[in-house]
């Protein structure tokens, strides 16, 4: 669903408390999040935010984590939101604050997650005057609104106290509904404070909760199509990941035995210990995953959720799509069905109503026509016989005097329970995280490669513990990105959240320094004069740190870490000439975008 969908659950049951004739504008807003369960907003305080602090302070009902920068505190909201698959909140105060937050939203906008951005503004009664973080502006000021607008789904300031009822409706109603999405309001200091008539209506009722379930017709027609394929796949996105369409994907999977790759961002949408697993197609991809969907055999490829950009296609490899093969494509956003490859049959809608109807319609056809199973896949036997799905660690490492960090994710599967959910940082991260790591359960890695912002699991990862506090939560990174935004391991301790954070250092941005040697054979500004102690970072904050040179002292400190239920960062030394294959091929799309002769 252009890796998108609708179904984040939403809805608490609206508090009891009577509606007041008149409330402050900006216990309006908060009244309203509540509703929608919101329990904790991310960010950094200011001086035009007062108002919204000092209205949580007296409602006591939900609680701000202050971040240490303003773009982590909006990676925050987005991470709590995908776990609780709800609205995330987060706020920063006027002028750097709210651009501070923009790369966040950018990035929850274009992964289809449902943040809302507060952020804060100067009295109106100062704009143009050159006031102190004015970004109302004119002047030589930042229109902040007009900042936002390409990043979020809607950007508005509020012009009015009497305009809350009606924006903060529309805000979440924007963020939650169609393909979600971040939306952003501007809070003028003076307008909050306003007093202004509450009708104390629910928010439930300004939204709909109906989910586009696609065409009977169409279903009925993919149904058919999958019953009589000689050998079909699934290539499945993000988009099942934000349905929830997990159950009903395996179900539909199993009837007609259908093997499974996913995206990327698609990670965990299917069980990877499952037999029909096929592992990560493209970006990170598992050779098997490609072997198969490359195949001339597969006759019929069903691709759900997934905008099929670079990352899912292998920079659009046409081999996915050959002129003999069926495409099948189910999108909830109607533009991104056909985008990239030709179509042969199209439904349009969220991906666990589909799949809910196709699974009935399959079982339907099985009763009527009695078709045989399909036999086990001789092809699929084939490959995996030539292409392992799953590694050892200790077979990756191979003796190697320097630690492959293959070998450390590879590990993380044996320590790790099944249910941990696994926060990916940008960079090499990816690759080995999509190969190597193994997602036992669905919906339970998590990454953010469209804007594709390091730093992003430092902080994600905060939120998801706290909608989650009893899962166990890890973030896999590098040291590039613990440069970024690693003060925010502060934030973990100080509220005591037990996160593990997993930082392969190899002395700098690794992902650009083996490119740029793919591309051009040595490297620019890529690693650290004076590589980064990490732990000793770690240790200054008052968080317990680990150093791993090898695979033993890894699992000991990620088991000890496991046991220890405090925040704890595990600094692994790993090689930085280690190169992922998938950035073999990423190197050969940048070639062809940079028109390189050969």
């Amino acid at each position: 669903m252009s890796e998108t969908s609708t179904v984040f659950s939403t809805v608490t049951e609206p508090l009891t408390t009577p509606a007041t004739l008149e409330s402050p504008a900006i216990h309006i807003l908060l009244r309203t999040l509540e509703e929608v369960g919101v329990t904790h907003i991310f960010g950094v305080p200011g001086g035009p935010l007062v108002p919204l602090f000092e209205a949580l302070a007296q409602r006591q009902r939900i609680q701000p984590v202050l971040a240490k920068h303003e773009e982590g505190a909006a990676f925050m909201a987005e991470g709590y939101a995908r776990v609780s698959r709800g609205l995330g909140v987060c706020c920063g105060t006027s002028g750097p604050g709210a651009t501070n937050l923009l790369t966040g939203i950018t990035s929850a906008t274009s992964d289809s997650i449902p943040v809302l951005a507060l952020t804060g503004q100067v009295a109106t009664s100062a704009f143009g005057k050159g006031g102190l973080q004015d970004s109302s502006s004119g002047n030589r000021t930042i229109d902040i609104v007009e900042a936002y607008r390409t990043a979020s789904k809607l950007s508005l300031m509020l012009q009015s106290g009497q305009q809350m009822q009606h924006v903060i409706r529309r805000m979440i109603r924007a963020a939650l509904t169609g393909r979600p999405g971040a939306v952003h309001l501007n809070l003028p200091a003076d307008v909050v404070k306003q007093s202004v008539p509450d009708d104390g209506l629910p928010v439930t009722k300004f939204f709909t909760h109906t989910l586009p379930s696609g065409d009977p017709a169409a279903i009925q027609r993919v149904a058919t199509t999958l019953q009589t394929a000689k050998r079909p796949a699934l290539l499945v996105g993000h988009g099942v990941n934000l349905s929830g369409a997990w159950s009903l994907l395996q179900r539909v999977a199993e009837a007609l035995q259908i093997p499974v790759a996913t995206t990327l961002k698609g990670k965990s949408a299917f069980p990877e210990r499952h037999p029909l697993s096929l592992g990560v197609f493209g970006f990170g991809g598992h050779p098997l995953a490609e072997a198969y969907l490359y195949s001339e055999e597969v006759d019929v490829l069903v691709i759900i959720g997934t905008s099929l950009g670079e990352f899912q296609t292998n920079g659009w490899d046409k081999r996915l799509a050959p002129p003999h093969r069926t495409i099948i494509q189910i999108d909830l956003d109607p533009l991104t069905i056909g985008n990239i490859y030709p179509v042969d049959q199209s439904v349009v809608g969220d991906a666990k109503a589909i799949l809910k109807a196709l699974a009935e319609a399959l079982g339907t056809l099985a009763l009527h026509h009695q078709e045989r199973p399909r036999p086990t896949d001789s092809v699929l036997e084939h490959m995996r016989a030539e292409t392992p799905r799953y590694y050892s660690a200790e077979m990756l490492q191979q003796g190697a005097s320097l630690l492959k960090p293959q070998a450390v994710v590879s590990k993380m599967n044996e320590a790790l329970p099944d249910e941990t959910l696994l926060f990916v940082d940008n960079g090499n991260c990816l690759s080995w995280a999509g190969q190597f790591y193994e997602a036992r359960q669905p919906g339970t890695v998590f990454c953010a490669t469209n804007t594709a912002s390091m730093g992003y699991a430092i902080a994600a990862a905060i939120g998801g513990k706290v909608a989650a506090p009893q899962r166990p939560v890890v973030a896999l990174l590098g040291d590039g990105a613990f440069g970024m935004h690693g003060m925010e391991i502060h934030t973990a301790a100080e509220y005591h959240l037990p996160i593990i954070w997993v930082v392969l250092n190899n002395g700098g941005h690794g992902m650009v320094y083996n490119g740029e040697k793919l591309l051009n054979g040595q490297s620019y500004l890529t690693t650290f004069g004076t590589p980064l102690d990490v732990c000793a970072i770690a240790w200054g904050i008052g968080i317990d740190a680990f150093k791993a040179t090898n695979l033993a002292e890894f699992e000991g400190a990620l088991r000890h870490a496991l046991e220890a239920q405090v925040p704890c960062v595990i600094e692994v030394m790993v090689d930085l000439e280690e190169v992922p294959r998938s950035l073999q091929q990423r190197a050969d799309t940048l070639t062809a975008f940079f028109g390189k002769q050969e």
